[in-house]
């Protein structure tokens, strides 16, 4: 009779075993997983706000042998200067106001300038694999940017999709005529997904000065 309570007992802790395995493998999993987003995203800080820096000091990243060096900034991540797991999105944005449309040769109510009060787009550079994400901010005209980044006064007075959407939000007190240097950063990470299963998938980071 003992030896059949104990093999009963050894059965149902076989079986209550078996029916908690996977909740402890899926908690072992999501620690794993969180450490590595974790990981990741400080790295990710860290080239955002390093890039973003040297941006508003004046560096000029149209220069592949500065773009070069926010590659070494994201060592470890993947990203290449045009493609890889990381796109890196430097705009530089200004607040147009009457000011800015009369330099720009329309007067006061003119409305021809109809990018009048807006905050708008007047520099933008990708470094990295561009297909990965948008700026969360608009995305200028392609047609519009020049070899160095720079869009024309002509086009971002008059042209929409020079806007910066949403910008007001982060700086809502700016200026006519104030700039602003934005660095937005977004790392894919593979090992983030195992067996067909999306534990994030990336990691998005934003810096202004």
């Amino acid at each position: 009779m003992r030896k059949i309570r104990q093999r009963l007992r050894a059965g149902s802790a076989v079986i209550e075993f078996a029916l908690t395995l996977p909740i402890l493998i899926s908690l072992t999993l999501g620690v794993f997983m969180m450490g590595l987003t974790v990981v990741r995203g400080i790295s990710v800080v860290q080239v955002t706000r390093d890039t973003a820096q040297m941006f508003a000091r004046g560096l000029n990243f149209a220069y592949t042998g500065n773009q070069d060096v926010v590659v070494r900034l994201a060592a470890g991540l993947g990203m290449t200067r045009t493609g890889g797991n990381g796109v890196v999105i430097l705009s530089q944005v200004m607040y147009v106001g009457d000011q800015q449309c009369a330099a720009g040769g329309f007067p006061v109510g003119d409305t021809r300038c109809t990018n009048r009060n807006w905050p708008v787009i007047i520099r933008r550079i990708v470094i990295g694999n561009a297909s990965l994400r948008q700026s969360n901010f608009g995305t200028p005209n392609p047609s519009l940017i020049g070899s160095e980044g720079w869009i024309s006064q002509g086009a971002y007075l008059t042209d929409v999709s020079t806007r910066a959407v949403g910008f007001l939000s982060l700086i809502p007190d700016m200026a006519p005529g104030q700039l602003a240097y934005m660095v937005e950063s977004y790392f894919w990470a593979p090992e983030l997904s195992l067996a067909g299963m999306s534990f994030g998938g990336g990691v998005y980071s934003r810096s202004i000065f």
